[in-house]
This record gives C-alpha cells, sequence and structure tokens, in this order.
C-alpha cells in the first residue's frame, strides 16, 4: 500500500501534528531532553486514532505517549531521519531473505495472547545493539539458578546481514517469583525512560504487581541459571499484592502521565496503582477497586484519556466503561449466549470517541461491534462468521486498523480481524470500512485463511513500513496448527494488500510485537515465543518473515 500523504493539504496536517509531537513535553521524562525512546508493547495497538480527529484534539498528543510514538512513525516518509530512518548499513531484498534468529527458553513461554514489551532507545538515532531490547515474562514459576522466569535480550539485529552479530544477547534473566507458583501470565509494560518495567506476579490465589529497575552486567542470570533481583546484581524489583485472587487475563494499563495503571484479577475487580514508575506503587482508595464483573475474569482495560474512562471487557460477555475519577460503571451487553466471553482488551479511539470490541457468540454468530464510548451504545455491529455459536469453543481475539485510517477521517480506512466461516469453525479473514466514524456491518473483504476446522486465529497487529515496496501496511497474526496440512504445525502470518506469507511456529505464536521500519540490517522485525515444544523466542523480519 502506498503512503497516502507525500503531498498537499494531508501532508500539510501531518507535518503540523509532527511539530506539536516534536515538541511537546513528553520528551522531558528522560535525562536528555531531545531524546525519545519508543516502547512497544499489548497497548499500543488498543489505543488508535484518526488524524482529522487529532487535528481536533491536538492536546492528546501530549497527554497520551501512545498516540505521539504513533504519530512519529505514521508521519514519517520513506529514508526518515526519524524513528529508525536510513542508516549506512542496508540491506536488499535478495539478501533480507535469510533467515535470522531463535532462542530456546528452557521449560518457559509466553502464555497465549500475552505479548513481549519491545523498547527502541532513541526514535532519532540509528537502532542500538546496546540498548534497544525486548523483554518477557513466562508461564512457568521460576527457580534462582534455575529456570528464569523474567528475560530480556538485546543485540537484537542479529542474523546474516544484521547489525549486532550473529545472536542476540540474554541481557538479564531473572526469577521474580515471590509466590508460591508465581508465574507471569499477563503481558509487561516498560517505562518511557526504558529503565523500569511493571508486570503481574499471580499464583496461589494471588496476584502481586511488580516493577523490576532492571541492570547490565555480572549476576544478571542465564536462562536455565536464573538471578534474582538483587542478589549479586545492580537490580531492585518492588511488590505490591494487589489482589486475593488470580490475573490470568488482565494485562496492566498504565496512564504515563498519571504515573498510575490498571489492572484487573480474575474475581471480576479492577483495580488502579499509584506511583507506578516514579514513586513507590501503592492502591489506590475508594473507589477502588471496581467491581465490574464478579467471578468473571476482565480483560486488560484501556484508558481513553480524553473521555476519563477505563473500557474494559469481561469473561461473562459484557462491555463495562469506569469512570476513573468517580467510578461509575456503564455496561453492554455484547456476548449473550454460550462461550459468549470477551478474550482480548477492546480498542480505543480517543479521538472518534468509539471503542471497539470482539465476543466469539452474541447468539447468532461471532461479532466485532463498535460501541460509543461515552455513552456505551451500540453504533455498529459486523458478523465475523459462525464461530463459537456452533457448540465448540472458539477464541477470537482484537482486530487491527489499517494505516489509511489513521491517515484521514475513518472513512477512508478498514478494520481487519480474523473470524470463521458463516457455517464453520474454519479460520476466515474479515474486513470493514466506515461510513463517518461508524463500522459498516457489511464487509469489504472476506476470504478462507486455511481449510482446517482444528487451526484457531490470533489477534491481528499493524504496521506501516515506508521503506518497503514504497510503503507496505503489514497485518501479523498466527494460526495455532495445520498451517501446511493436516497434523502440521502452527504458523505466523503476514498479510499486506499483495500478499500473504505464512512460516511454522509450533504451536502458533504469542503476542506479537512489531519494532522499526529502518533499512539497517535486521533492524525491522517482528517478536513472539512459540505455544508448543521447543519453547523458544523468535525474531522474524516484516518483509517475508525471514
Amino acid at each position: 500500500m502506498k503512503n497516502r500523504h507525500p503531498y498537499g493539504a494531508t501532508a500539510i496536517l501531518w507535518t503540523r501534528l509532527l511539530v506539536l509531537a516534536t515538541s511537546c513535553g513528553w520528551a522531558q521524562e528522560f535525562d536528555n531532553p531531545h531524546r525519545v525512546g519508543m516502547v512497544q508493547d499489548w497497548t499500543q495497538q488498543h489505543v488508535v486514532f484518526s488524524r482529522d480527529a487529532l487535528a481536533q484534539h491536538p492536546e492528546l498528543i501530549y497527554n497520551e505517549p501512545r498516540i505521539l510514538q504513533q504519530l512519529i512513525q505514521r508521519g514519517q516518509g520513506a529514508n526518515s531521519n526519524l524513528f529508525r530512518g536510513a542508516e549506512t548499513t542496508l540491506v536488499s531484498a535478495e539478501s533480507a531473505s535469510q533467515r535470522d534468529w531463535n532462542v530456546a527458553l528452557g521449560n518457559g513461554r509466553i502464555a497465549p495472547e500475552t505479548f513481549p514489551a519491545k523498547y527502541s532507545f532513541d526514535a532519532g538515532a540509528p537502532p542500538s545493539c546496546v540498548n534497544d531490547y525486548v523483554a518477557m515474562g513466562f508461564n512457568v514459576p521460576g527457580s534462582s539458578g534455575r529456570q528464569a522466569n523474567f528475560v530480556a535480550f538485546n543485540d537484537l539485529y542479529a542474523g546474516p546481514g544484521g547489525i549486532c552479530g550473529a545472536a542476540p544477547t540474554v541481557m538479564f534473566a531473572y526469577t521474580i517469583t515471590t509466590i508460591t507458583g508465581g508465574k507471569v501470565l499477563t503481558s509487561p509494560v516498560i517505562s518511557l525512560d526504558g529503565t523500569k518495567i511493571a508486570f503481574v506476579e499471580t499464583g496461589s490465589r494471588t496476584s502481586v504487581f511488580h516493577v523490576l529497575t532492571w541492570a547490565t552486567g555480572p549476576g544478571n542470570g542465564a536462562i536455565t541459571a536464573a538471578a534474582v533481583p538483587g542478589v549479586g546484581n545492580t537490580a531492585s524489583m518492588t511488590s505490591l499484592t494487589f489482589a486475593a485472587a488470580l490475573d490470568t487475563h488482565s494485562s496492566p494499563y498504565v496512564d504515563y502521565n498519571a504515573d498510575t495503571a490498571y489492572v484487573g484479577a480474575d474475581n471480576g475487580n479492577v483495580y488502579k496503582i499509584n506511583g507506578v514508575f516514579k514513586g513507590t506503587p501503592a492502591l489506590a482508595g475508594a473507589p477502588w477497586p471496581v467491581p465490574v464483573s464478579p467471578t468473571y475474569r476482565p480483560t486488560g482495560p484501556v484508558l481513553d484519556r480524553n473521555l476519563g474512562l477505563i473500557m474494559v471487557g469481561s469473561g461473562n460477555g459484557n462491555f463495562y466503561s469506569i469512570n476513573a475519577t468517580t467510578g461509575a460503571v456503564k455496561s453492554l451487553a455484547i456476548g449473550i449466549s454460550t462461550n459468549h466471553h470477551i478474550l482480548a482488551p477492546p480498542v480505543v479511539d480517543v479521538t472518534n470517541g468509539t471503542s471497539f470490541v470482539v465476543t466469539s457468540n452474541d447468539g447468532t454468530s461471532g461479532v466485532l461491534v463498535e460501541v460509543d464510548t461515552a455513552t456505551m451504545t451500540l453504533l455498529a455491529k459486523a458478523r465475523i462468521g459462525l464461530a463459537s455459536h456452533s457448540g465448540t469453543a472458539v477464541n477470537l481475539y482484537q482486530p487491527a486498523f489499517d494505516n489509511n485510517y489513521f491517515n484521514g477521517p475513518p472513512n477512508t480506512g478498514v478494520v481487519r480481524l480474523c473470524g470463521t466461516g458463516a457455517a464453520d469453525i474454519t479460520p476466515w479473514q474479515y474486513g470493514f470500512g466506515f461510513t463517518g466514524r461508524v463500522m459498516n456491518t457489511a464487509p469489504v473483504f472476506s476470504q478462507l485463511l486455511l481449510n482446517s476446522t482444528v487451526a484457531r486465529c490470533t489477534g491481528w497487529q499493524e504496521f506501516f513500513n515506508p521503506n518497503i515496496n514504497g510503503g507496505t501496511d503489514f497485518f501479523f497474526f498466527g494460526l495455532t496448527a495445520e498451517c501446511t496440512g493436516a497434523g502440521t504445525s502452527g504458523c505466523v502470518v503476514a498479510r499486506t494488500n499483495t500478499s500473504l506469507t505464512k512460516v511454522n511456529v509450533p504451536g502458533g505464536p504469542s503476542g506479537i510485537v512489531v519494532d522499526n521500519f529502518s533499512t539497517a540490517g535486521q533492524a525491522s522485525s517482528i517478536y513472539l515465543t512459540d505455544e508448543a515444544t521447543p519453547n523458544a523466542a523468535y525474531k522474524f523480519t516484516q518483509n517475508g518473515l525471514q
């Protein structure tokens, strides 16, 4: 897909927004006020905007760093010197076709639909082999001197033709287990300066919110010889028990400007934690915690900072908003029959006042639903196949919005996701356009992905890379089995407007994070783990999944 804004009024508007972005006070978070780091984690794809609406709400550039990060990335053209522009080491399409790396993780892996988190040290500098890193928590208990369950890698841009040598380096490998059976089942979030990582440990009917200040050098462990933060190293970790319940499903969402986090637990409560990265984490008082769905698991919450509302789905099939000040709750039934749960966090358009949520059964089929965020009224319901209405549980996850949605009014864009066949549970892909801000319920595109009733589809991630084929909009997702025939492996999939590429990943991928649009060797990639033996972390190039 070609970049839609090289000339004219669109380019002028992007230029004005970028001036606001690059001059905003957020860069003052760093010791070097001119450096802007980039965080890519589970939350990035759940806060969206459209360019025209953002021009009406420019204050969001200042108070929602996720918008600033995406604005800097999406507003640049090919070979820009921002967000990993052209470097002196270039990789041709032919040399980029070589395989890069995977790393064995011992007994650990990322839990299904859980994401690693990637940090890029400086958006205006070349990719850094030392400072750029990927962190991930594992769904196994850790043990000192044995299995690590919280690990980070640097030297990421390694592999044939890469700029960081032959293989990545384990930057640290810790056991963060502080309670019986404690493991990491949800996604971490990195601070804006990259020095701290927030995540949840859960086990023994208890959930603990940790903030890790990591370290490098001697004593920081290996994947099968884990270190303890602060023992024989200069790392440290704060720990706050926030729930007498497991947290198997709700990743923390950090409001960077307020230095607070929102997170759910399996008891159906949503909690607020103050002092996340700049102070000492502590539970907020009344009205927190807010009960939304007792005994049903909430999804990860997503904050609409423009409206001051926290949006969260639930295993009971309802979609909720929570007033961040008063704790007042509104709800809307989305799923109304068996296997009706909402699994993926909502996607929230903070500029158009809309939220998008997926359920595998509304009583008739799987659906992608658009809601007015402020009023919690239904705007549109698009059907995405039989799914769990078949009587077989089929989990469906979050959609992704194309680059056109961000670059103009919503009606220029398309939202894409996985569903199933209309009368079976084979995995299909769907795309829906917009009229104004409202999603059309008739698909502009639908297609069988795999003729298999065994394979399941993961959530989607989108990334626009201006340096590939004149500008390419990538969508990444996974299939859990039978990618090359009955009884074969799962795979990770890269979709563009002109191609669909698959590469085997046992059991399919965990959540996927995408990094840069650099032309430096091996520096435009995706990161994930497999969901079946051999338990490994993988990096694939965006172009061709090599």
